[in-house]
């Protein structure tokens, strides 16, 4: 192990995150270094009226069907109970450059050396799927993959279906989390999605934190819309998000364990 090569990595990011500690996730000097300067709740990119946090759901599962208006009182809509003590965290990145397998690599596997809490993950990849499902009625599939530092990981999931206007309690979500897995469990399992779905004006996007993961991506980027998920990258066909997913997984593979292209095809 090099391990001034080491320190020479990390250093920005503890610094940052120290001074971040010290005196405020505003402090200026901030804004022009490169590091993790704090950490949020995360948040699913979804095109909605209403926010969700990840969140590890009890028993597993959930769902809320929400209301554009109020319902009738004799319409049950279910209301899901949140419970912050599950939400997930997620760390922010700034000014993150395009940094290289090796450099990804160290920061990882000096997570708790930076100063973070071991139990936020390093990084996150959302993939979301969206089109019109059935009489013009808007649908939502978004799964996001988190990895700690020891290459555990779980994928946290939200579909949303948009009911029709006139019965005013549109639209319904459900969420759902495995248990957790194996880096490699965790990317085949990811890739197996929305296989199946066949809706009208079908649009996939990735979005992957930290973004400099998303160099390996051939899609239509652009900046993200949505709070804490830097950069989104497009797909109007299924095959090319596919294979730019493997892609990106390759890559998260080869940082946590120095994996060739070839092995990681070869499962």
């Amino acid at each position: 192990m090099n391990t001034s090569n080491d320190a020479a990595i990390l250093n920005p990011f503890v610094l940052a995150w120290n001074l971040r500690n010290i005196s405020g996730p505003d402090l200026t000097i901030l804004a022009k270094r490169t590091g993790i300067i704090g950490t949020c709740l995360g948040k699913y990119p979804l095109e909605g009226w209403k926010s969700y946090f990840l969140e590890i759901p009890k028993d597993g599962c959930q769902k809320d069907i929400s209301g554009r208006f109020p319902a009738p009182a004799c319409c049950d809509q279910g209301k899901a109970e949140w419970s912050h003590n599950r939400t997930i965290s997620l760390p922010i990145y700034s000014h993150m450059p395009e940094y290289d397998n090796e450099s990804l690599r160290t920061i990882f596997r000096h997570w708790d050396d930076i100063g973070i809490s071991s139990d936020i993950p390093c990084l996150a990849v959302a993939v979301k799927c969206s089109g019109q499902y059935c009489d013009g009625r808007e649908g939502q599939y978004i799964s996001v993959l988190l990895v700690w530092s020891d290459a555990a990981a779980r994928i946290v999931s939200l579909d949303s279906f948009e009911g029709p206007i006139e019965d005013c309690i549109t639209p319904e979500y459900h969420i759902e989390t495995t248990p957790l897995l194996n880096l490699k469990q965790a990317r085949n399992q990811i890739l197996k999605l929305y296989k199946g779905t066949d809706w009208a004006d079908m649009v996939f996007s990735i979005y992957p934190v930290p973004s400099c993961l998303g160099s390996c991506l051939g899609g239509n980027a652009s900046r993200s819309p949505y709070e804490f998920w830097e950069s989104e990258w497009k797909y109007l066909d299924r095959s090319d998000m596919g294979n730019d997913l493997s892609k990106l997984f390759m890559k998260i593979d080869n940082i946590f364990f120095g994996k060739s292209e070839e092995m990681i095809a070869n499962g």
